[in-house]
């Protein structure tokens, strides 16, 4: 009924234009702005016919059940949360264990870890950032060896698997794959609002007598 009345100002308006002979008793000049909204109220009994609520994007008085969809909101990080204990299995010209624990900050990622193939042990560091959805990129630098590990992985859930390659210091590299899980997670640490890089400022060094001051 109201989308009815609401075309029929419009019609009767058109006919009138378009028929002058029908208009001869309907004489618009005579009628002030304030005239026919007075009139146009008075027939639709005060409806609001142009009001939008903003929340719902209708009209008012749309029934709830009508289908109105109003898109959910997200909360929280938008990062993947790496942090805690993994396990992850590397498979290259050699097979290592790797045993990792990492930390991370809003989107920073570094942590430690031990490899071990058979007898052997090196230890490792890490350092990386994850990407709006669940991309973990990861480099892993041997302690007292010289290779570094370039992970570029997938994290779901407590899950992770992806291409990596080996680099040396004497020039050589290799792809590998790994894959692992995690076995305990950690909160990660999100930056406040409106924080700001800690600056180190200034440091002066000399020499005197031998000794350096800072």
């Amino acid at each position: 009924m109201k989308l009815k009345k609401a075309l029929m100002v419009p019609l009767i308006f058109l006919a009138a234009i378009a028929s002058p002979a029908a208009s001869e008793d309907l004489n618009l000049d005579d009628l002030s702005g304030s005239q026919i909204r007075s009139d146009v109220g008075e027939a639709f009994r005060g409806e609001s016919l142009f009001y939008i609520d903003p929340a719902t994007g209708m009209r008012p008085g749309v029934p709830n059940a009508s289908g109105v969809y109003t898109p959910p909101t997200t909360t929280g990080s938008p990062w993947s949360n790496v942090a805690g204990r993994w396990t992850l299995n590397l498979v290259d010209r050699s097979r290592w264990t790797l045993d990792l624990t990492l930390y991370q900050h809003g989107n920073e990622v570094f942590g430690r870890g031990v490899m071990t193939s058979g007898v052997i042990t090196q230890v490792v560091t890490a350092a990386g950032s994850t990407t709006e959805g669940s991309a973990l990129n990861l480099r892993l630098v041997t302690v007292g060896g010289d290779n570094m590990y370039r992970l570029q992985t997938g994290v779901i859930g407590d899950k992770i698997s992806g291409p990596y390659t080996v680099y040396t210091s004497t020039g050589d590299f290799w792809a590998g794959y790994c894959d692992g899980s995690r076995f305990y997670s950690a909160a990660i640490l999100v930056p406040a609002e409106g924080s700001r890089p800690i600056g180190l400022g200034r440091i002066g060094m000399g020499i005197s007598g031998g000794n350096a001051m800072v």
